[in-house]
Order: C-alpha cells, then sequence, then structure tokens
C-alpha cells in the first residue's frame, strides 16, 4: 500500500500577546489580539492571551511554524512599532521570568519543536498605572500593529 503524499495543511500561524487590561498602556498586547480575533478564522491564526508569558505556552509553539509575540515595550518611543526577528536563547530559560527567547528554547527542549519564524511585534508605552485606557500614541498605533501582523501572517500563509 502506498503512503497517502497528499500535503497537509499547515498548522495555524501562533499569536502570543501578553499585557495587561487594567494597566493602561500594558493592555495593547491583548487589544490586537482581540482585533485580530476578527480578522482571522482559527484555522489560519490561533491567538493565545494571557497577562505573561508562562512554561505552558511552549506546547503552544511546538505545534505551529510561525509566531508572532505581541507585547507592549516600556523602552521604545510611546506608539513606535517594532517588529523583531526572535531566536531561542542558548542559556538555560529562567522559568519565572519568561521573554520569547526562552519560551522557544523551551519549546525546542522540552516539545522538540520550535517554530521555523518568530517575531516579537512590540508597541513602546508609556502609561502603566492603574486604568483601562490606552493613552493616545497607542490607540493610534493599534491599528497600524494590526496591518503589520496581517502581513506576517499573510506572508506566512504564502509561503507554506
Amino acid at each position: 500500500m502506498k503512503p497517502n503524499l497528499a500535503h497537509s495543511p499547515a498548522p495555524p500561524a501562533l499569536l502570543l500577546a501578553c499585557g495587561n487590561l487594567l494597566r493602561q498602556d500594558d493592555g495593547v498586547g491583548l487589544r490586537i489580539a482581540e482585533a485580530a480575533e476578527h480578522l482571522f478564522p482559527a484555522s489560519r491564526l490561533r491567538i493565545v492571551a494571557a497577562q505573561q508569558f508562562t512554561p505552558e505556552m511552549a506546547a503552544d509553539l511546538a505545534a505551529t511554524d510561525l509566531v508572532i509575540f505581541v507585547d507592549a515595550s516600556a523602552v521604545d518611543e510611546p506608539g513606535a512599532i517594532r517588529v523583531a526577528a526572535v531566536a531561542a536563547c542558548d542559556d538555560a530559560p529562567e522559568t519565572h521570568h519568561l521573554d520569547p527567547p526562552a519560551l522557544l528554547a523551551m519549546a525546542q527542549t522540552f516539545c522538540g519543536h520550535a517554530p521555523a519564524r518568530a517575531f516579537a511585534l512590540t508597541i513602546g508605552a508609556c502609561r502603566f498605572g492603574y486604568g483601562e485606557e490606552l493613552s493616545g500614541p497607542l490607540r493610534q498605533a493599534v491599528p497600524r500593529a494590526v496591518r503589520l501582523l496581517t502581513s506576517l501572517v499573510t506572508a506566512f500563509s504564502a509561503e507554506a
């Protein structure tokens, strides 16, 4: 009997968003995830949103070939959007404070697979006090960040 050589569909891309909706600009990653939920079917983009990156997310990473980490950045200018490739770290990951490189390393080490393509999409933030409102620069940045996210997912889908 011949093996079935039919092309299996590519796994959906993964969006890992983190932030806190009750800490003003820190919630921007979750707002972007919410917008993405309305743009993509689950078969094309799987979305995981949480207050912080956790070790359990390594299993999610092992099940995809593209991951986009979305978070606020306290070091960039408010509203500035940065997209950067991310690689797994070489050191043993610290599980009490996980960043994207540590999560990629955990996926490879513990699950045997890490995504071939990984990006961090960060938005410069300035207000982290209590409240649910994003600052003006971040409200303006969200649609631009969603367009960038769409471009990344579309480019990946075209390659698969």
